[in-house]
């Protein structure tokens, strides 16, 4: 875990750790270079195969511009970890502000969210070489000031060929299941 002030490429200074995962971390961070917050991602690898795959994916990632998605800026290694510059997205992600509300959202703003999610899904899914989301959830769902759904954690997707015959309606199931299921059976999805 990286301490908040420690400074990486002498550029990005380390607010707060965001969250942590099984292959490393995220942190909010401040880039001193151009004065904005930022979200770095650190994953923790040894195997080199998995470093170079981190860094095809990175400059793939860095090429996407959608408004659902975090914009990718930069990428570098440092000490045992694999860094991943974003835009930092603020606020809660859906699952936090789910427990809050304590109940359902209204059907009006799932549809709407859902459509701004399968837009991004379809974006991404019409990409050469395609990306697919493989860990869509609440957690992985943050709502802007605005109103836009930003889809996080890209760290599971695939970079793979498949066929055209993506069905939206998992996607739709899936958020159906997200949203709408009770809290002991979401945890399952």
């Amino acid at each position: 875990m990286l301490e908040a002030d420690t400074v990486l490429q002498g550029r990005y200074r380390i607010i707060r750790q965001l969250g942590q995962g099984g292959m490393g971390a995220v942190y909010e961070a401040v880039d001193e270079r151009l004065d904005t917050t930022v979200a770095l991602k650190e994953t923790l690898f040894t195997d080199e195969k998995l470093r170079k795959q981190f860094e095809r994916e990175a400059r793939l990632l860095a090429r996407m511009h959608h408004q659902a998605l975090p914009r990718v800026s930069d990428h570098f290694n440092e000490a045992d970890g694999q860094f991943l510059v974003m835009q930092y997205i603020a606020g809660e992600d859906l699952s936090v502000m789910l427990a809050q509300k304590n109940g359902p959202f209204p059907q009006a703003e799932v549809l709407r969210w859902a459509d701004q999610l399968c837009d991004a899904l379809d974006y991404l899914h019409t990409q050469d070489p395609q990306i697919i989301h493989c860990d869509i959830k609440p957690q992985n769902l943050k709502l802007t000031a605005r109103g836009q759904i930003v889809l996080l954690d890209f760290g599971s997707s695939a970079i793979r060929q498949i066929t055209r015959r993506w069905n939206r309606c998992r996607v739709w199931e899936l958020i159906r299941a997200a949203i709408y299921m009770p809290s002991p059976r979401r945890s399952s999805i």
